[in-house]
């Protein structure tokens, strides 16, 4: 597995560096200013589209875009469905423990600036929530299912345009006031790592067990 691990990152390096560039400059931007300062000069960043376009484009972070996807992976390969299947499930049973269990006392930015009887901008038509912050979800889907597409993808080209789309619809959790940065980051972590783990295990897995369905789908059989 450590092989096949060292080898997608290889292949996708410009991918996983860049990755690397934005997840320790968010880390360091958390830790020298702190959640609350940086999301409220975060929340003073707006524009008129972007407050039309972000409550749609945060929905491709949603686990249904992953199953809609997961569904056409199931058409035309079976082995890149299971693949998909097991890294999306996996990436909800960690983010959804880290919400319900471990950190479910986390409030999310409308909450918990409101008992400090801060207010904060909010988009109107978006109903923001108030439980549950840490991770996101949405990010920690979107990194999933678009770092499954850098990985399977034979083309390495576009690997940034990936990166940068997931980034693009991760912070529109935090420009509609549902997450804090550092959610977004978390959760960010937990859909990269998630998905190159299993996709590691599974190549190393189907590489010593080879069988005829890792070629075939419901369409091509």
């Amino acid at each position: 597995m450590l092989v096949h691990f060292v080898q997608l990152l290889r292949e996708n390096k410009a991918f996983y560096l860049a990755y690397l560039v934005f997840l320790v400059t968010g880390l360091l931007a958390v830790a020298v200013w702190g959640k609350e300062p940086l999301f409220l000069q975060m929340n003073l960043w707006h524009h008129a589209y972007a407050d039309v376009v972000a409550p749609w484009l945060t929905h491709l972070g949603d686990g249904l875009f992953a199953v809609g996807f997961l569904l056409i992976f199931l058409l035309t390969n079976y082995r890149l469905a299971l693949t998909a299947l097991l890294c999306f499930a996996t990436v909800l049973l960690l983010t959804q423990m880290g919400k319900l269990l471990i950190f479910e006392d986390a409030l999310r930015p409308f909450a918990y600036f409101e008992t400090k009887g801060i207010a904060i901008r909010t988009i109107d038509g978006v109903k923001v929530h108030s439980n549950n912050s840490f991770p996101s979800g949405h990010a920690a889907s979107v990194f999933a299912l678009f770092s499954f597409f850098a990985l399977r993808l034979r083309s390495k080209k576009w690997g940034l345009p990936l990166l940068l789309a997931a980034l693009l619809i991760a912070y529109t959790r935090v420009y509609i006031a549902q997450h804090f940065y550092g959610d977004v980051l978390a959760g960010s972590l937990i859909g990269m790592l998630t998905v190159l783990t299993i996709t590691a295990a599974l190549d190393a897995f189907y590489q010593r067990h080879p069988a005829a369905w890792h070629r075939k789908g419901l369409l091509l059989k």
